[in-house]
């Protein structure tokens, strides 16, 4: 069941990936993008909205402009391939990759990057919840494992499969084209490390 939440959630990333920039503009991703910084400056300040905005600008350098050709010089190459046939691809690999729809697969990564530097921001948040669900989970297991109660494998294989569920819809949501207030990210996430507290509490070992 798990297996088939993350090969679901991987297909509808992948499927709005290949299919947003088909159907909706650069312009409109990047007012998105614009949206969201406003919403980041009203939620945590200004200051806190530009070391987000700047942490994304990082993750973008270090990462690949789609929109971007490769170099001529790694185009084409090979024995018998003169220079007029190297720059007629060198033309087309040109026009390709400043088409509309590469700019908005551009655009679409901009605004993942947004969201995923966003929730670095709260990353701190997080791991103090993380902490504090396993500490419960872990805790309420060896209270049971001391009273010879029996765990439930219901619970644990329901808690575990939403834990991935929800994880899975933060991803797709990712890169969904429009304005979604971080708050409920984060949410979706705090609730995710909750359930997963449950699953840890209802886990048994077979031995």
């Amino acid at each position: 069941m798990i297996r088939i939440v993350w090969i679901t959630a991987l297909a509808c990333v992948l499927g709005l990936v290949l299919y947003i920039p088909s159907s909706v503009p650069p312009e409109r991703l990047m007012q998105t993008v614009r949206a969201e910084h406003e919403l980041n400056t009203s939620l945590w300040g200004m200051a806190a909205a530009d070391r987000i905005l700047e942490r994304m600008l990082n993750l973008q350098a270090s990462g690949l402009n789609v929109s971007t050709p490769p170099p001529e010089t790694v185009q084409l190459a090979g024995p018998g391939i003169n220079s007029a046939m190297t720059s007629e691809f060198g033309q087309m690999s040109t026009r390709l990759f400043a088409s509309p729809y590469f700019k908005s697969v551009d655009a679409l990564f901009t605004l993942a990057t947004l969201r995923a530097a966003t929730l670095i921001h709260v990353l701190p948040l997080l791991l103090v919840f993380l902490l504090v669900c396993a500490i419960d989970g872990f805790a309420v297991r060896s209270v049971r494992a001391r009273e010879f109660a029996a765990h439930s494998a219901e619970v644990y294989t329901m808690s575990a499969a939403s834990a991935i569920a929800l994880l899975s819809l933060v991803l797709v949501a990712m890169f969904l084209p429009f304005t979604i207030n971080p708050l409920y990210t984060i949410a979706a996430l705090l609730l995710m490390l909750f359930v997963l507290s449950r699953a840890i509490a209802n886990y048994h070992v077979i031995r």
